[in-house]
């Protein structure tokens, strides 16, 4: 009787398996780490050593379109009739030139969204600031914006940001929620004129929307 005899093939071994594995876990792992130390450096960097802002310019032809605007802000008597003359757009890339053009361009930037008006502000924190004194930073304040039934303007700050990561109240003297405009409207005449002449407001994604009174 013929014998046949079964040849079995040999196992991996199983140690050089748990080495790949090892080395593919460590290589993961170092990885992770490098992309988190490069992006923790990146934050620092934009948070405490901000470049400075890039500063806008308009075209001649929006510088034309934009003082046309402020003329008209500034001039009641050039106020048109009719509401569709009288409504007037601002958009965040004319505000921000005209920052630019009082000298505030590399430390300041203007965006509007839907009901609120965000700053990014470069700027060295006081002695008294709660944290970071003295220091170089880059905070960004988010404010809620409307013109209230009395018709006066309200503008409440509903954030401030450092680097992204929201300040607790406490820490900034708990002004969140207040109306930082109000309290300054009565003691100042040239604001109360420039409100009245409003007849209502409305900020959206990108622009101001202005509709004066006759």
């Amino acid at each position: 009787m013929q014998t046949i005899t079964e040849t079995v093939a040999p196992a991996a071994p199983r140690a050089h398996s748990r080495k790949k594995v090892v080395l593919i876990t460590l290589a993961v792992v170092l990885g992770c780490a490098g992309i988190a130390a490069a992006t923790g450096a990146l934050w620092v960097k934009h948070t405490f050593y901000p470049s400075p802002i890039q500063p806008v310019s308009l075209t001649a032809t929006e510088k034309a379109e934009f003082d046309n605007k402020l003329q008209v802000l500034g001039n009641p008597a050039a106020i048109p009739a009719d509401e569709a003359n009288r409504t007037l757009l601002i958009s965040e890339r004319e505000v921000n030139a005209y920052l630019a053009q009082q000298q505030l361009g590399e430390s300041v930037q203007v965006k509007f969204g839907d009901g609120h008006v965000s700053a990014a502000l470069i700027f060295t924190a006081p002695e008294d600031f709660p944290v970071f004194p003295n220091q170089k930073i880059r905070v960004r304040f988010t404010f809620g914006t409307s013109l209230t039934p009395e018709h006066k303007l309200s503008l409440k700050l509903d954030d401030l940001s450092l680097g992204g990561i929201s300040l607790p109240n406490s820490w900034i003297g708990d002004i969140k929620g207040v109306d930082l405009v109000a309290e300054n409207v009565e003691t100042d005449p040239a604001l109360q004129k420039f409100l009245a002449g409003i007849q209502s407001m409305e900020v959206r994604d990108g622009a101001l929307k202005l509709v004066l009174n006759k």
